[in-house]
């Protein structure tokens, strides 16, 4: 059994070359994948299942159903970008909608899965913002605004999460150890892979006196398109996506 995990692809048409690249990274795991987790932002934003056509996201639409269609169980996750893909996308590439977060069973143990900004709780004012656009009464609101409007929404939003990265702190940006360690133990678990903060890597640490573990997957608009294997071996083999 081959599982893959992946986020922050940020897919836009406004970048081609990483469209390109996720494409053709469906096709190179389309033999082996039994199951493929996207783990939030997908889509560098999304603006309702109605935007698929304005968004020009078809050709990611066409790509992941036919990666079902090949027998591979697609898993995805919202993140702080995606938050408002809709069941009808998700049915439409014949997938299923995971909660963040969400527990996996690989070998007899359990894997706990998220996006990863949740975890970010020093940059507070990131802290409101996820309040805010994952309030079911305030993504109600958005999503019965005029398409036009929303898409002026999203990319304003956008731009404003660009401006405000670059006034904060690297650290401020990264996840904190204690929210991490007190997670793992809310679940019972010593693997936790997630995505989010673009700084892909292994942390290993101690917990409750065992080995854990922390895998980050890396974000496709920067090259650190970092994606993981897990297969029979019981290992994580976190490679580059590029094919």
């Amino acid at each position: 059994m081959a599982v893959y995990f992946l986020s922050d692809t940020h897919l836009s048409p406004e970048f081609p070359d990483i469209y390109d690249k996720f494409v053709r990274y469906l096709k190179s795991i389309q033999a082996s994948a039994d199951v493929l987790y996207i783990l939030g932002d997908l889509f560098d934003y999304w603006i309702g299942d109605d935007g698929i056509d304005l968004l020009g996201h078809n050709r990611a639409a066409d790509a992941l159903a036919d990666l079902a269609a090949s027998g591979t169980k697609v898993s995805v996750m919202h993140g702080n970008r995606d938050f408002l893909i809709g069941q009808q996308f998700i049915d439409q590439i014949n997938a299923s909608l995971i909660p963040d977060p969400t527990t996996i069973e690989l070998n007899g143990q359990t894997v706990l899965l998220m996006h990863g900004d949740s975890l970010c709780t020093d940059d507070i004012e990131h802290q409101e913002y996820r309040k805010t656009v994952l309030s079911p009464k305030w993504q109600e609101s958005v999503l019965k605004l005029p398409i036009s409007e929303r898409l002026s929404q999203a990319q304003h939003m956008r731009s404003e999460s660009k401006k405000n990265k670059k006034a904060k702190s690297s650290v401020l940006m990264d996840v904190n150890e204690n929210t991490v360690k007190e997670i793992m133990k809310e679940f019972d678990v010593h693997t936790l892979i997630h995505g989010h903060t673009h700084r892909p890597a292994v942390h290993e640490f101690t917990l409750n006196g065992k080995k854990a573990t922390r895998y980050v997957l890396g974000d496709w608009g920067r090259g650190f398109d970092a994606v993981i294997r897990f297969d029979g071996s019981g290992k994580f083999d976190l490679h580059s996506a590029t094919v």
